[in-house]
């Protein structure tokens, strides 16, 4: 094996942070053991971080005293647990025959690593700029779109954010049973076009990575589509990450929009909240199920369970249209409703097994789709 001998200091502040964030890109359970390593490199007065799964990864610096340039690669999980119980204050790092020497004013202690030979190459920079995201566009991704997409990975298609840019960027995400979609074009968020494509779809994961790893005070991030290696790499003063774009065709969602209705009212999203939270006693005992009744004189949440029993709470809320009943899994509505800082919610549908649009009502940039439960008859 071949070994880079490096000796630094660092707060453990700054490391503990840095760590915590690059193990999020490590798989433990990839046959590779490599890919349970992060990379710390100290280089030019810094020290790198690197860390994949080899769909994602991230490369990330913080500021170090260096005595030796050089690099190794430690376990994730043992760094992480180790330097989270050191004392804050200097930390000093020393590569000494394939081992880590990590101490403190109080603690030391010696991690066995693995030579940086076979660890992939993780971007830590940007060849060209495609174009740029404002900060607060991930931000909003991140709340407002990400989690419609889908958690496991099935279907490839729908664990993305599908994103078009160019004149009339959007952002969507859907698992099958709901979607999210984001007009940008109001925000200006996207600064600069790409001139060799107009869409792309990437893990949603990667977007609320981002959005934690910001920080307030930080500027655009510049943007990179790699086709020729299938990637899209973010660059911001924090962190580069890198995702592996999906392949594959995003369903239509201009098909599931609602083009119209036979319902709908506008609603206190506070009031909703807590109806929604109280139906849902008896809906986790009942396959997630709750019923919203549009009727005359308002909006009706009920619940029920064969075994426990049932409830039903009333809110005052101005209904147009035909009286109806609906059900939905209540964890959506609750999803959706702590996705949005606004007063009131409009709801409307034109069936019982129709798409049913969820929106606030200050903002009609953004627009939320529940697919409605079949009911037994």
């Amino acid at each position: 094996m071949v070994y880079c001998p490096m000796k630094l200091s660092v707060l453990q502040e700054d490391l503990l942070k840095s760590v915590a964030l690059a193990s999020k890109f490590t798989s433990s359970k990839a046959q590779l053991p490599i890919l349970g390593n992060i990379l710390l490199r100290a280089k030019e007065g810094k020290l790198q971080l690197a860390a994949t799964n080899l769909e994602t990864g991230i490369s990330t610096k913080l500021p170090a005293k260096i005595e030796k340039e050089g690099e190794i690669t430690v376990p994730a999980k043992i760094i992480l647990e180790l330097i989270s119980h050191f004392r804050p204050g200097q930390v000093l790092l020393e590569e000494e025959k394939g081992q880590l020497k990590v101490s403190s004013q109080n603690a030391k202690a010696s991690v066995s690593g693995l030579s940086t030979k076979e660890f992939p190459n993780v971007p830590n920079s940007l060849n060209k700029k495609s174009f740029s995201l404002k900060k607060e566009t991930i931000s909003v991704l991140s709340k407002e779109v990400c989690f419609a997409a889908a958690s496991m990975d099935t279907r490839p298609v729908l664990s993305g954010v599908y994103i078009k840019i160019g004149n009339n960027p959007v952002a969507v995400a859907t698992d099958g049973f709901r979607l999210s979609y984001k007009d940008l074009k109001s925000e200006n968020s996207v600064v600069l076009k790409d001139k060799e494509r107009t869409s792309f779809l990437l893990p949603a994961t990667i977007i609320q990575e981002l959005g934690k790893s910001l920080n307030p005070q930080s500027e655009d991030i510049n943007v990179e589509l790699n086709d020729k290696e299938g990637q899209i790499i973010f660059e911001s003063e924090e962190a580069v990450l890198t995702a592996r774009l999906i392949e594959g065709q995003f369903p239509d969602y201009q098909k599931v929009l609602p083009k119209g209705w036979s319902v709908k009212t506008e609603i206190s999203k506070d009031e909703l909240l807590q109806g929604v939270k109280a139906a849902s006693v008896f809906a986790k005992e009942a396959g997630s199920v709750i019923k919203l009744s549009f009727k005359k004189d308002g909006l009706s949440i009920s619940s029920e369970s064969n075994l426990y029993g049932s409830e039903e709470i009333s809110i005052d809320s101005r209904v147009e249209g035909e009286e109806l009943t609906i059900a939905f899994n209540y964890k959506f509505v609750l999803d959706f409703l702590n996705s949005i800082t606004g007063d009131s919610v409009l709801i409307q549908t034109q069936s019982a097994t129709s798409p049913t649009l969820f929106q606030n009502t200050k903002d009609d940039s953004y627009k939320h789709i529940i697919m409605p439960v079949r009911l037994q008859s």
